[in-house]
C-alpha cells in the first residue's frame, strides 16, 4: 500500500470544504491502493463546527500549535449569538490577540512549526512514498515545500485557488519567483479546476507533464440518504412541468466576493413567488438590502451554518439548489455544486460565462447557468427552471453515466492514477509496483 500524507489547514474532522473533499473518497482511495494520510490544526482547537471523520484516527496528524487568539475567536462563535459565553470568549479572544501582539506572537509560524513537528514524527513512523502542501492557504505549501527538501521527501503541490490576483481572463501570480521555486520542485501539482491548471503553465510556473486537475465529487454514503426512498437513477419525476413556486437552498459561506445584489434585484422582478433559505454567513450589505425590503424579507431567509449531514438533509428537502461564483472568478469551481449531485436537484447556477462549471452544467443538462452580474439572464434563469422543472429532474436519469464520472468512487480512481503518475516522475517506481 502506497502512503501519502497531506497537509492543510482545513483537515478532515473541520467543517471547511477541504477537509470534506477526502471524506467522501477516503474509502475509494485505498481500494486503488493509497492509504491517506492528513496533517493539520486539530479541529477541536480551529473549527466551529467538528464534523465525523471516515478515517482511522492513526492517519489523523494534528497539531496543537493553534494560538490562544484564534482558539476563543472559535469558542466565541460555538456560542449563541449576543449569549454571555459569546461576549466572554469575545474578550478573551481580544486579550488574546493584544498580548500575542505585545508579544510579536506570530500565530502563523507558530502553527507551522507544530506542523514541522508532527509531519516529521508521522514521516518518522509511516515513511510516506509522497507528501502534499495545499494552498490556500500558501504558507502551507510553502513551509511543506521546505520541509520537504530537508527530509528528503517527493513533494506534491495542490492547488485549490490560485495564488495570485484574477479578474475574469486576467491572472497575475503573487510571489511568481517563490511560487516557481516550488513548482519546479514538485513532483505533481494537483489544481481543483481546470483552467486554474491552464494558468499556471500558461503564465511559466508549471510544465504541462506536471500538471492535473481533478473535481470534488458527491457521496456515494448511503447514510447520507437514507431520508431519500429514491436513487440517482430511480428518481421520481413526477413533477409539475410548470412549478409555480420554488424553494432554493443555498449551503455554504456568501463573502463580498460572491455578491449577490443582482439576484435580489430579479427575486423581486419574477413574476412568481421564489424562496431561498441561505444557510451559512452572509455578507453585511446584502443582509441589510433583505432586512429593509419587505418582499425580500419574506422570501429569503438567513439561516445559520449547518454540519454536514444536515446539509445533505436540506438538499433532498429543498427543490432546487443554489450556487454562486464570484464574477471575477472565471475558474472557481464550488464544491457545493458537484456534493449535492446525489440528490437529483435542478440546479441554479450564478456566475462568469466562461467558468468551467458553465460547460458542465451545459452537458448534463441538471439546471441553469446564469451571468451573475446579469438580472435579466438570471429571471430567465429561475424560470426555466419553473417551466421545465421536470425535464431538469429527469436528465438525471437520462445521463447518470455522464454524473457518474463526479462520484467519489470516480474521483477517488482519478486521484489514484494521477499519484501513481506522480510517484514514476518522482522515481520510486517500485512502489507503485508494489
Amino acid at each position: 500500500m502506497k502512503r501519502i500524507l497531506l497537509v492543510m489547514m482545513q483537515p478532515p474532522g473541520c467543517s471547511g470544504a477541504q477537509g470534506l473533499i477526502y471524506y467522501k473518497i477516503l474509502p475509494y482511495l485505498e481500494a486503488n491502493g493509497w492509504e491517506f494520510h492528513f496533517a493539520g490544526p486539530s479541529p477541536q482547537l480551529s473549527s466551529v463546527i467538528i464534523e465525523d471523520v471516515n478515517c482511522p484516527s492513526e492517519r489523523l496528524h494534528y497539531t496543537d500549535h493553534v494560538s490562544y487568539s484564534r482558539k476563543y475567536s472559535v469558542l466565541k462563535n460555538r456560542q449563541k449569538k449576543g449569549s454571555l459565553r459569546f461576549y466572554f470568549y469575545g474578550l478573551l479572544q481580544y486579550f488574546s490577540q493584544r498580548l500575542e501582539k505585545l508579544l510579536n506572537h506570530d500565530v502563523n509560524s507558530y502553527l507551522v512549526s507544530g506542523l514541522d513537528q508532527t509531519i516529521k514524527a508521522a514521516n518518522k513512523k509511516w515513511n510516506f512514498d509522497l507528501i502534499a502542501g495545499k494552498s490556500p492557504d500558501f504558507i502551507i505549501l510553502e513551509s511543506v515545500a521546505k520541509l520537504t527538501k530537508i527530509i528528503d521527501k517527493p513533494l506534491v503541490a495542490m492547488i485549490v485557488d490560485p495564488y495570485g490576483e484574477r479578474n475574469g481572463l486576467s491572472f497575475i501570480p503573487y510571489e511568481e519567483t517563490k511560487q516557481k521555486q516550488i513548482l519546479d520542485q514538485c513532483v505533481g501539482a494537483m489544481y481543483m479546476s481546470p483552467l486554474t491548471r491552464d494558468r499556471y503553465v500558461d503564465a511559466g510556473l508549471l510544465d504541462q507533464a506536471k500538471a492535473y486537475a481533478f473535481y470534488d465529487s458527491f457521496p456515494s454514503d448511503s447514510s447520507l440518504y437514507h431520508y431519500n426512498t429514491s436513487s440517482i437513477k430511480s428518481l421520481n419525476t413526477n413533477f409539475d412541468s410548470n412549478f409555480k413556486t420554488i424553494q432554493f437552498a443555498h449551503l455554504g459561506m456568501l463573502p463580498k466576493w460572491r455578491p449577490i445584489e443582482t439576484l435580489l434585484e430579479a427575486v423581486q422582478n419574477f413574476p412568481n413567488q421564489i424562496y431561498i433559505d441561505i444557510y451559512g454567513y452572509l455578507y453585511p450589505e446584502a443582509q441589510k438590502i433583505i432586512q429593509i425590503n419587505s418582499l425580500l424579507r419574506n422570501q429569503i431567509h438567513i439561516n445559520k451554518p449547518v454540519c454536514y449531514e444536515e446539509s445533505h438533509k436540506i438538499a433532498h428537502h429543498s427543490d432546487a439548489l443554489l450556487v454562486v461564483i464570484g464574477p471575477r472568478h472565471l475558474d472557481n469551481q464550488p464544491s457545493k455544486f458537484f456534493e449535492y449531485l446525489g440528490h437529483g436537484k435542478p440546479i441554479l447556477v450564478l456566475g462568469p460565462r466562461g467558468n468551467p462549471i458553465e460547460k458542465i452544467v451545459r452537458d448534463l443538462g441538471v439546471g441553469v447557468y446564469c451571468d451573475i452580474l446579469n438580472r435579466d439572464d438570471i429571471i430567465n434563469g429561475i424560470e426555466e427552471i419553473s417551466k421545465n422543472y421536470g425535464q431538469f429532474v429527469n436528465a438525471y436519469n437520462l445521463d447518470s453515466h455522464k454524473i457518474e464520472a463526479y462520484s467519489a468512487q470516480q474521483v477517488a480512481k482519478h486521484w489514484a492514477e494521477c499519484l501513481n503518475r506522480m510517484l514514476v516522475t518522482s522515481g520510486s517506481c517500485q512502489a507503485v509496483e508494489s
